[in-house]
């Protein structure tokens, strides 16, 4: 998360829908930012990227014991330039 804050200005991550379950959720997010600083091989772009993602959650006593996200990875490197 560092990595990803310092190479991208103003990054947003936007729950798009999430779906709950007792001890358990699921997030559907779209992600964005300035592309300021190097980042997965790439040297900044001053691109701004959008790419979706999802991330699932467990909690225990009112706080997120567990997270798992996915991001397309590909969406990234393709706005970047980086094939």
């Amino acid at each position: 998360m560092r990595e990803l804050h310092s190479a991208l200005a103003e990054y947003r991550c936007i729950i798009d829908e999430l779906v709950t379950a007792e001890s358990r959720a699921a997030a559907r997010m779209t992600f964005s930012g300035t592309h300021r600083a190097a980042w997965l091989g790439v040297p900044a772009t001053g691109r701004v990227i959008t790419w979706a993602g999802a991330a699932f959650f467990t909690v225990a006593q009112g706080q997120i014991t567990r997270i798992w996200v996915l991001g397309d990875i590909d969406a990234i490197t393709r706005q970047l330039g980086h094939v």
